[in-house]
């Protein structure tokens, strides 16, 4: 009999957890909780893949797309920097990097490849390329020592 009840209550905690941790508003990892909350003080940006034009034995050049989507609204946006990394077939990596002036809160930005040559043998084609855009902005007043006053008058 003792033997029974310990296996039944051990199905009945089984599916209890079971059943918690499925339930609408059931538990959360702490990591799931943090990142589905956006924070309003990131910068946040989508980049598209990027293009290659020409073929991965000819590339003529590579081209990206970004747009930023959100910008804190006491920070200005001063520039980007757009990294091309080139991985090919048993060859060293080659990295271009494209300096971006402005304030744009999207844009293309491309590489030429031409340098490369042309009819590449396969040790030396392109197989991927990696582009990373980062953004940089400072805040619209830098200054965070403020002093405030109040008068009352007798």
């Amino acid at each position: 009999m003792l033997r029974k009840s310990l296996l039944f209550l051990s199905f009945a905690s089984i599916a209890a957890l079971i059943t918690w941790g499925f339930a609408p508003g059931g538990a959360k990892s702490a990591c799931a909780s943090a990142t589905s909350a956006q924070n309003p003080c990131v910068i946040q940006a989508s980049v598209d893949p990027p293009i290659l034009n020409g073929s991965p034995a000819s590339p003529t050049s590579a081209r990206v797309t970004w747009s930023i989507t959100n910008v804190p609204t006491c920070y200005r946006l001063t520039s980007k920097t757009i990294t091309f990394t080139i991985t090919r077939n048993n060859a060293p990596n080659i990295v271009k990097v494209v300096n971006a002036p402005g304030t744009a809160t999207s844009g293309s930005t491309s590489v030429s490849l031409a340098d490369l040559g042309q009819n590449l043998p396969a040790a030396e084609r392109i197989n991927a390329i990696v582009v990373e855009v980062r953004q940089t902005a400072e805040p619209e007043d830098p200054v965070k020592a403020r002093t405030f006053s109040n008068t009352a008058a007798f």
